[in-house]
Parts: structure tokens; sequence; C-alpha cells
């Protein structure tokens, strides 16, 4: 026998849907890691992910491939992915940085989707400093 659902858990699944990954509710990963956290720490190239310009999420490209694919985070379709290289060679260090003061300064948006979404763009300035180092100064 299991034991009974707590009321926080039935609320989500109200809310959410009957599994991760359906509805609102962020997909759960493997191992609980976070897709710009392997990115930054350099365990997988940058080439094989992909950006949602909706929400900033960064997922496999190989994933984002799949028919009728969704945001984990958003619920955008497919075609609101890029790769993350095309993404960075579009948008230079300058409009990242302008984007996130941008967001950081729209009224009435949850803190922690503000948060959320102001560290998803740090973490791309940081992957785009990477990318195309500055020059050095004499």
């Amino acid at each position: 026998m299991t034991a009974p659902e707590s009321l926080w858990t039935r609320l989500q699944q109200l809310l959410f849907g009957p599994g991760p990954g359906t509805g609102r509710a962020p997909a759960t990963r493997a191992g609980d890691e976070m897709p710009y956290e392997i990115l930054l720490e350099g365990r997988e190239s940058v080439e094989a992910w992909s950006v949602c310009t909706v929400c900033m999420n960064a997922d496999r490209t190989t994933a984002v491939l799949r028919a009728r694919w969704r945001c984990a985070d958003c619920g955008s379709l497919a075609d609101h992915q890029q790769p993350i290289v095309q993404y960075l060679d579009e948008n230079s260090l300058d409009v990242l940085d302008r984007n996130l003061r941008e967001w950081g300064a729209v009224k009435g948006v949850r803190p922690a989707y503000r948060m959320l979404r102001s560290a998803r763009f740090k973490c791309l300035m940081t992957l785009s400093r990477r990318r195309h180092p500055a020059p050095a100064a004499t």
C-alpha cells in the first residue's frame, strides 16, 4: 500500500497535470542537472544545444527536432527554438546585456520567474564571452 498523497501533490496535479512536463510545470531531468549548469561546466558542447527564444530555456537540439516538441518551461513550439551558437552569433554581448536590463525593468512579473530568466540571460552572456573573448588590452 502506498502512502496517501499530500495536499500539495494533489494541488500540483490539479494545476499542472498528472505528470512532469505536461502543462506549465517544468519537467524534471535525469539527475536533477540543469542545462546551463552542464554548458557552463563544459561537460557538453554548446553546439549540441538550442535555446527557447521565449523563456531562454536551453534544451538539447536532438530533443527539439522531434515532432510536436514543446518547451518544458513555457510550452512554446519548436518554431521558437534556435541553436545556441546561432543565437549567440546573432545577439552580441551588448544586446544580451540590454535585454537583461530591460527584463529587469518589466513590472508585474513574479520574482522567481524574474530571477530565473535573469540567470539564464547571465549564463548566455557567459557563454558568449567564452565564444568571443575580448581582445587583450595593450
